[in-house]
């Protein structure tokens, strides 16, 4: 969101804070006293499902573990409220942490039910322990207490909230438009994609499961004071669920969304309350889960984004077209000066990537067998062979993506075979995909940003608080624009990326990797869907980044231009590497003619050599 509509949206929220005690109803303020309660919960969920991709059903159980150790706290060990709250929140924390580790490492429903194991164990553990108060809970716990004044008014607690979700709210949107929550977005694009370029996946969604946890604690506290007492109700499903609504219905990953959301939950929850026992005589609490699961079912059809995307959809109605969005394309250079040269790179002709014996077997197929070859800093080395010949497994085990069944895989001899691909781009060295690998969700310069991540030191921290990261941020900028206009996308930078047709996508793919300012470039494909113009220009950038010292890896179909490019060309056939050498010496080798180009069926010596080699490669 851009900064002045951070501007408005605070500026109209402050204003409705402040008027709505004053004009509504007893019974609406003590409505929106949950609704304000409930938003920081749901704001720290919108992270978490919006920006990591977690699905949390057990969010409650942060709720309650903040409420029980602030009514614990404050009732029994007589502990300042505000020092109580700090203490509540670490507890929050560290619990996140601790069941964070072994449960981040569940994907999709399996995490979805981790979670809800989760509350459902906070809740037993509530019920039945007496140090928590069994099913009583915990009561007497006082209206909070600021300069000699107790507010115990729904007003004046709603006023006493106003200031605690206004920086919740801006504390997450920094964190969305953070170097953190830049890589995060990419990883819900493209969970590969942003390894690749240095994004420590787990790292990274372990904080901010960690930090939604310390938003329901907070949302907790603050329900312990207002209500008076704590049971084990704050930490049961159907509260877990009108968290979730709250985010899904204002847009998840929208900070503002969630605050709306919850407002809107809210009022739709007193509405069903009046409403379900006139269209269903009798009806209990059950009922209004059920409707809430409707209403939950209906946004997810019909409304993925939430209100948020359905505010979009209005402003795009009423904003008028206003022509091409881009500035038109910058003319690629001509220049054959090297490009991306950098300080402490390896010197020309020295090893980069050793691979060793590497083999890759998918149950009783050999996908790759026995590969052995090396590449050299200065030099780009193509790969080619017949498609299903295996080049693209070797690319995926080099880089990280698949561990190989056997052999070794070292870059600047440190080795990397069955580590993740961030600790394969911290070594300076990523790759480009076959098939496009688009972090849809940000534009051309977002996406390659996304590629400064190593070059920026920022945390979690640091990117809540903005000030001292926001120089790093122009500096990440900066370097990313420049990339950007090596490969001639400078007047497409702001278009989202989704919009750029395939061979752009192609280029921008490329400028992202060039980001990480790597030592170490491998290329699937990197030409298709290029124009015969764009094939060139893509032809002189290689050129120009082997001169300044970088090692490139190309896999590419067009075996002309690949042997008119590379320094040195490795041919794979049913996963075996069968001729390594210059480009001259792959032109008439025999065995590559039978395996890769065809040969006519008269061409027996060919025909002939291909089979003593093979014979070879089984002897050996």
């Amino acid at each position: 969101m851009p900064r002045r509509g951070d501007v408005i949206g605070l500026g109209l929220f402050v204003v409705f804070c402040v008027v709505f005690p004053l004009v509504a109803p007893g019974s609406l303020v003590n409505v929106g006293v949950y609704a304000m309660i409930y938003a920081i919960a749901a704001t720290g969920l919108s992270l978490l499902m919006g920006l990591a991709g977690q699905v949390s059903l057990g969010h409650a159980a942060f709720f309650a573990i903040g409420a029980y150790a602030q009514a614990i706290l404050v009732t029994r060990y007589d502990l300042y409220g505000v020092l109580a709250a700090v203490v509540a929140v670490v507890i929050a924390m560290v619990v996140a942490l601790l069941v964070g580790i072994p449960l981040l490492r569940l994907r999709g429903h399996y995490l979805a039910l981790a979670t809800l194991g989760l509350g459902i164990i906070v809740t037993v553990l509530a019920t039945e322990s007496e140090f928590t108060g069994g099913t009583s809970g915990i009561y007497g716990i006082g209206k909070p207490e600021f300069n000699s004044r107790t507010y115990d008014s729904p007003q004046e607690f709603f006023w006493l909230l106003t200031p605690f979700v206004v920086v919740a709210v801006l504390l997450a949107r920094n964190v969305v438009q953070s170097r953190i929550g830049r890589a995060l977005g990419a990883v819900n694009d493209s969970e590969v994609a942003a390894e690749t370029l240095g994004v420590d996946t787990f790292r990274l969604r372990l904080q901010v499961f960690v930090l939604s946890a310390a938003y329901a604690a907070v949302s907790g506290i603050f329900f312990a004071h207002w209500l008076a007492v704590v049971n084990p109700n704050t930490a049961n499903f159907p509260l877990s669920v009108k968290f979730l609504l709250m985010a899904v219905l204002g847009g998840l990953g929208t900070v503002w969304g969630a605050v709306i959301g919850a407002f809107g939950v809210e009022f739709l929850d007193e509405g069903m309350r009046e409403l379900i026992p006139v269209l269903v005589p009798g009806a209990v609490g059950e009922v209004q889960l059920i409707g809430f699961g409707v209403v939950l079912v209906v946004i997810v059809v019909f409304l993925p984004g939430g209100l948020h995307q359905a505010w979009r959809m209005v402003l795009a109605r009423v904003r008028r077209p206003s022509g091409d969005v881009s500035e038109g394309r910058a003319e690629a250079t001509e220049d054959d000066s090297p490009v991306m040269v950098r300080e402490g790179r390896p010197v020309a002709g020295s090893v980069l990537l050793e691979v060793r014996g590497l083999t890759k077997q998918f149950g009783g197929v050999t996908a790759v067998d026995d590969v052995t070859l090396d590449v050299r800093a200065g030099e780009i080395l193509a790969l080619i062979g017949p498609n299903g010949a295996g080049k693209t497994t070797c690319f995926n085990m080099v880089s990280g993506v698949l561990a190989p069944t056997s052999g070794t895989v070292k870059l600047n001899g440190v080795r990397t075979d069955g580590r993740k691909p961030h600790i394969f781009a911290q070594l300076r060295a990523t790759r480009t995909f076959q098939n496009l690998q688009v972090f849809r969700s940000a534009t051309v310069l977002g996406n390659v940003m996304v590629g400064r991540h190593l070059r920026a030191r920022s945390g979690l921290l640091r990117g809540m608080l903005v000030l001292p990261a926001r120089a790093e941020e122009r500096a990440v900028a900066d370097a990313a624009y420049e990339v950007v206009r090596l490969v001639g996308l400078e007047g497409e930078r702001h278009r989202p990326a989704g919009e750029l047709p395939f061979g752009r996508q192609r280029l921008m793919e490329l400028a992202r990797a060039l980001a990480v300012e790597p030592d170490l470039l491998l290329l699937d494909e990197p030409m298709a869907g290029l124009s015969s113009s764009e094939r060139r220009a893509l032809a002189r950038l290689l050129r120009r980044l082997r001169a300044g010292g970088m090692g490139i890896v190309l896999v590419e179909h067009d075996v002309e231009a690949v042997l008119a490019l590379a320094d040195r060309v490795a041919v794979l056939d049913d996963g075996r590497l069968i001729a390594l050498g210059s480009p001259e010496e792959i032109r008439t080798d025999p065995a590559v003619v039978a395996a890769y180009l065809g040969v006519d069926e008269d061409d027996t010596a060919a025909r002939t050599a291909a089979r003593e080699l093979a014979a070879q490669v089984e002897e050996t």
